[in-house]
């Protein structure tokens, strides 16, 4: 009698867990996450970010009435220094100076104001709110449409050379350590001061800024070979699983195998793996841009605010406090940590939500 309450114990214990309700792979990855709340608010900051700079801008930019490029020369001072945040200035195109030496400018005959949350931009008086929103657009229009490219790229050709192995694999292979050997960065800041013509004009009837397909397009030639070897690396641990030889026993091509049987293998570590690769896109669009091979003004990137501020390493330019508002750095600064930081954050609990060999 005295055992009798353990063994009950037991037996109870393992009723429960015969009789629980088995989880699907989504449910349970979605519940690793949840609890993971660095990753989880890293997500909701990520959400908060695209809607800011797709929707939001323009949506802020109708109740504001104006755009990124309208100028707002009341918003700089005689000595050409951009006013700082939360000014509100004239909303005149030109000022009514008769007199260029005046220490202060003439107000227009229309009183209409305007409300520069984060100051002006420059010595053109841009909204520098505005600014940041549709760069952060052009941003991460490079980066995503970029990792979708190299994905797409890495998937297939790591899927071929692990699946068919022999002397496609070792092709494969080599020109991936080919492509791995280059110099990223340097080969983007060449190629696009090369090409000033040609891809930079694809804007696809309006829907994409001037170079924005042409920074996609080197980014992914360049980042494709990181997707390629975890694919591969997928692959060749799962074409000799019983699931797959009995798919080719019953006579299933290579295609419909990779389709069916391995694709849905690869999609957790590309999920992961793709948030990385964004992050690492807007650093690379951010200094191809700084180094004047990227996004050219007046169009606005997190990258063109920066060299907007500081020039390029070929034709710096020096910081000097009568002209220059510390602010230009820090918002776009600021921008490009934080979405990098949750980014980088997602990923990784994306990565543990997503691990098979996880605990429940």
């Amino acid at each position: 009698m005295e055992h009798a309450e353990p063994a009950t114990g037991l037996l109870t214990a393992e009723a429960d867990a015969a009789t629980a309700a088995p989880m699907s792979p989504r449910r349970l990855a979605w519940r690793r996450l949840r609890r993971d709340r660095v990753a989880l608010a890293s997500g909701v900051f990520l959400v908060f970010v695209l809607f800011a700079c797709f929707p939001g801008a323009k949506l802020y930019g109708r109740l504001i009435g104006h755009g990124p490029n309208d100028l707002f020369p009341y918003a700089v001072s005689i000595a050409q220094k951009p006013v700082g945040p939360f000014t509100r200035v004239y909303a005149a195109p030109q000022t009514a100076d008769e007199d260029p030496f005046a220490f202060e400018h003439t107000p227009p005959r229309d009183k209409t104001t305007t409300l520069l949350v984060l100051g002006a931009d420059s010595q053109l008086g841009r909204d520098e709110l505005m600014r940041v929103l549709y760069g952060g657009r052009v941003s991460l229009e490079i980066a995503i449409g970029a990792a979708v490219l190299a994905l797409l790229a890495g998937t297939v050709l790591g899927s071929i050379a692990g699946y068919f192995g022999g002397w496609v694999d070792a092709g494969v292979s080599r020109f991936t350590d080919l492509m791995m050997a280059f110099p990223v960065l340097l080969f983007l800041v060449v190629i696009g001061s090369a090409l000033t013509h040609g891809l930079t004009q694809w804007t696809f009837g309006g829907l994409l800024n001037q170079g924005v397909f042409q920074l996609i397009v080197l980014i992914a030639a360049f980042t494709w070979f990181y997707p390629a070897r975890i694919v591969r690396t997928q692959v060749l641990s799962l074409r000799h699983r019983e699931f797959v030889e009995a798919a080719q026993m019953v006579g299933a091509g290579s295609g419909w195998v990779m389709r069916k049987h391995l694709a849905p293998h690869l999609v957790p570590p590309l999920l992961a793996y793709a948030a990385i690769l964004v992050a690492t896109n807007i650093m690379l669009e951010v200094g191809a841009t700084f180094l004047n091979a990227g996004i050219k003004l007046p169009t606005a990137s997190w990258g063109s605010l920066l060299a907007q501020s500081w020039g390029s390493p070929l034709s710096p330019r020096t910081y000097s406090p009568a002209t220059t508002q510390p602010w230009l750095t820090v918002w776009p600064s600021l921008a490009i940590f934080l979405t990098v930081f949750a980014l980088n954050q997602f990923s990784e609990g994306l990565r543990e939500a997503t691990d098979p060999r996880g605990l429940r």
